[in-house]
C-alpha cells in the first residue's frame, strides 16, 4: 500500500460506501427541496412584479389625472383674460 494513491473506490471500506451513498441520497434530497424552494421563490417574485407593475400603474394615472386637472385649469384661466379684454 505504501506509494499507492486512494483512488476512487479501489480502498473503499463497507463504511465509507454506506457513508458515500447515504451522502448521495441526502444531496439528492436537498436537491429537490432546493428546485421547490426555487418555484416557491419564483411565483413570489412573479406576484411581487404583477403588484408592482399593478402599483406603477395607478401612480401613473393619477398623475395622468393631476396633469390633466392642471391643463384644464391653464385652459381656464386663459380663456378668462382673453375674454376680460
Amino acid at each position: 500500500m505504501a506509494g499507492k494513491r486512494h483512488t476512487g473506490g479501489e480502498y473503499m471500506t463497507n463504511e465509507d460506501r454506506r457513508l458515500l451513498v447515504e451522502n448521495l441520497a441526502e444531496m439528492r434530497e436537498l436537491k429537490g427541496e432546493l428546485k421547490e424552494f426555487k418555484l416557491h421563490v419564483m411565483g413570489r417574485v412573479e406576484k411581487l412584479e404583477k403588484k408592482e407593475a399593478e402599483r406603477n400603474k395607478e401612480r401613473l394615472s393619477v398623475v395622468s389625472v393631476f396633469i390633466s386637472s392642471a391643463a384644464l385649469a391653464v385652459s381656464i384661466i386663459v380663456n378668462l383674460f382673453k375674454h376680460k379684454r
